[in-house]
């Protein structure tokens, strides 16, 4: 996953975050928010979840607020997007019996 945060004044690049891995703890917070994401009708609350979920994927290496004034809007949609695929590979795939 990767999410480029842009100096709202001049649009200059500020970042380029990547992510190789999405932490375990992060899934059921991925998909709460995703099951009820309708971008039409996201209310505030909604989207200060997403920043703050996108903030700890990419290990807190920068701020809500960072995301608030540099980040696009389709990147951020995409890194949910890709937790909650990502996701959905791993516990749709048959896993070994615990033990083994």
């Amino acid at each position: 996953m990767k999410i480029t945060l842009y100096d709202p004044k001049t649009d200059e690049i500020k970042g380029t975050y990547t992510r190789v891995f999405v932490p375990w703890k992060l899934l059921k917070q991925a998909v709460k928010l995703a099951k009820g994401l309708k971008p039409e009708e996201m209310d505030e609350q909604q989207v200060d979840s997403l920043a703050g979920l996108v903030v700890e994927v990419f290990g807190n290496k920068f701020s809500v607020e960072d995301l608030n004034e540099g980040a696009d809007v389709s990147e951020m949609i995409a890194v949910l997007n890709t937790i909650v695929a990502r996701a959905g590979g791993a516990i749709s795939t048959n896993p070994p019996p615990p033990g083994n």
